[in-house]
């Protein structure tokens, strides 16, 4: 038996700390822990997606634009942009959007209440008639 400088006994190869944790054990217990990571609220991302109208639909000029929004972290609400300009900040969902003939890209931003755009977004195409 020796004595290290970390005030652990060395036996049989095997390292005895003061506070003994067999190896099994200890891997156990870190194992189940990352496996609940993903569980956990600050982790979970923020997520847009756009139910309607589909990506390539024809349109008419009032569309209405449902979107499912999964808020999580720094996410209060949604920029909406229409053919890549800033069109309004919204809670709101469903939002009715006034847009004029031809093809326009409608695009969902995740955004923070200091207005900060986020990753989260989703975006369709769309024919106006």
């Amino acid at each position: 038996m020796v004595q290290t400088m970390q005030g652990a006994t060395e036996r049989n190869d095997r390292t005895y700390g003061i506070a003994f944790f067999p190896k099994r054990l200890a891997t156990g217990l870190l194992t189940g822990a990352l496996l609940l990571l993903p569980l956990s609220p600050a982790l979970a991302k923020t997520t847009i997606r756009i139910l309607s109208p589909k990506n390539g639909a024809t349109v008419p000029g009032k569309v209405t634009v449902k979107y499912a929004y999964h808020k999580e972290g720094r996410a209060n609400h949604v920029h909406i942009f229409v053919d890549g300009n800033f069109l309004e900040a919204t809670h709101d969902d469903p939002v009715t959007l006034d847009l004029p003939s031809g093809h326009h890209t409608i695009l969902l931003r995740a955004a923070s209440r200091h207005h900060d755009l986020l990753k989260a977004r989703a975006s369709v195409d769309v024919d106006v008639k």
